[in-house]
C-alpha cells in the first residue's frame, strides 16, 4: 500500500497531507518476497519505521508518521475517537479476522471509509467499506480461523501457539500419517515381491498390446 501511496502522491507535505501507519512486528526473512520495501539487511528491524524510510526514498515529498503499536482495545487511549476524527481514510493489511473486525467497528463508529486488503498464498483480497453506503466487514460471516496459515508455520513459527502447532504437525506426519500410508500399502499388497510382479506383468501386457 505504501508503495502505491508514494507513486500516487498521497499524503504530500506540501498539501498538508500525512500518512499515519503502525505495525508492532519486526521484519522476518519470509517478508522479503511479498513486497518491495524490505531488503535482507532490514531483517529484525521494525516493519513500520523501515517501511516509512523506504517509502520516502520513492517519494521524498510524502509525510509519514510511523508508530510501533498494535491497534486493539488495549491501545484505544492512543487510537481514540479524536485520532480517528483527523483521518480521511482507514487502510488495513491485517493477517487475522479478529483484528479486521475491530478496525472495522472503530471505522464504522467514527464514520470513516475503510479499505481492507490481505493475501493468503497466491490469492489477494481487497474490499471498500463506506459508512451508510456499503455493508461493513462485521456484517459478513467469516468462517472460523481453525488453522494457522501454513506460511507462518513453515517460515518462522515464533509465537508459542505456532511452535506447538509446528511440533504437532511434525509428530502427526512421522507417527500418524506416514505409518497410516504404509499400513494401507501392506494391507493392499502381501509383499514387495508381489508388487514388483504385478508391475512387471502390467508392463509386459502393455508392451504386447
Amino acid at each position: 500500500m505504501l508503495k502505491n501511496f508514494a507513486l500516487l502522491g498521497v499524503g504530500l507535505a506540501k498539501n498538508s497531507g500525512e500518512v499515519c501507519m503502525t505495525d508492532p512486528d519486526l521484519i522476518e526473512k519470509s517478508n522479503l518476497n511479498r513486497q518491495f520495501l524490505f531488503r535482507p539487511h532490514h531483517i529484525q528491524k521494525p516493519k513500520s519505521t523501515t517501511a516509512a524510510s523506504a517509502t520516502l526514498e520513492i517519494n521524498p515529498e510524502m509525510q509519514i508518521d510511523a508508530h510501533l503499536n498494535k491497534v486493539c482495545p488495549a491501545t484505544e487511549s492512543i487510537y481514540n475517537d479524536v485520532f480517528y476524527s483527523h483521518l480521511h481514510l482507514v487502510v488495513t493489511a491485517l493477517d487475522n479476522v479478529e483484528a479486521r473486525r475491530y478496525v472495522d467497528s472503530r471505522s464504522v463508529s467514527n464514520q470513516k471509509a475503510l479499505l481492507d486488503s490481505g493475501t493468503m498464498g497466491t490469492k489477494g483480497h481487497t474490499e471498500v467499506i463506506v459508512p451508510n453506503l456499503t455493508e461493513s466487514y462485521n456484517s459478513h460471516r467469516d468462517p472460523p480461523e481453525e488453522e494457522i496459515p501454513f506460511c507462518t508455520l513453515k517460515s518462522f513459527p515464533a509465537v508459542i501457539e505456532h511452535t506447538i502447532q509446528w511440533a504437532r504437525d511434525k509428530f502427526e506426519s512421522a507417527f500418524a500419517q506416514k505409518p497410516s500410508i504404509y499400513n494401507m500399502f501392506w494391507q493392499t499388497h502381501s509383499s514387495a515381491e508381489a508388487v514388483l510382479q504385478v508391475e512387471t506383468l502390467s508392463n509386459h501386457l502393455w508392451y504386447k498390446s
